[in-house]
């Protein structure tokens, strides 16, 4: 990942700058999460009710642990692990990345009207908090794409090299606008 768009330690410095107002948002970010992914259809089908107050508490979690940090290796790991969660859940990477763009767009606003920060105070954060979107977005999904390999791979018993090596044959021929 290009270093421009990787999460940076004056990220992390300004998140913790403005942790305590950023952790006023926690109910609403969180209740507004949820909302969307219960009142989406292909969402809702992959999680239960009942599991609501779990996966409330989960991003809770997270929400808490990235303002305060540190965003060290096990934060990242952390992060990364999330792939193999997604898999096991039925999450696909679309959803991920479309809720990601749900909380950045949902940050801004609250920054901006709820928070009263100026504009280029808001700015800023909304940089650091892209950047880790950014940041988290990319393990997660290579932690999803190598866990799945991994597991066909142990299914089928044919090594992920193997695999890539299958893909990068089909793939040089393949065309996609046949596929459509």
């Amino acid at each position: 990942m290009p270093p421009a768009a990787r999460f940076t330690a004056e990220d992390e410095a300004l998140l913790i700058r403005f942790a305590p107002s950023l952790a006023e948002l926690e109910e609403r970010l969180i209740r507004g999460f949820y909302d969307v992914l219960f009142g989406h259809p292909e969402t809702a089908r992959i999680l239960s009710t009942g599991e609501r107050s779990e996966r409330e508490k989960a991003l809770r979690r997270w929400w808490s642990r990235t303002l305060q940090g540190p965003f060290d290796a096990r934060y990242w790991q952390w992060q990364a692990a999330v792939g193999l969660v997604h898999i096991r859940q039925n999450v696909t990477n679309p959803m991920m990345i479309g809720m990601w763009g749900w909380l950045l767009n949902a940050l801004q606003g609250e920054l901006l009207e709820t928070l009263r920060l100026l504009p280029h105070e808001a700015a800023r954060l909304m940089e650091a908090f892209h950047r880790l979107a950014a940041t988290a977005q990319a393990l997660t999904a290579e932690s999803y794409l190598r866990h799945y390999l991994i597991v066909l791979s142990r299914s089928t018993g044919v090594s992920t090299e193997l695999i890539d090596r299958l893909v990068a044959v089909e793939l040089s021929s393949f065309d996609p606008s046949a596929e459509a």
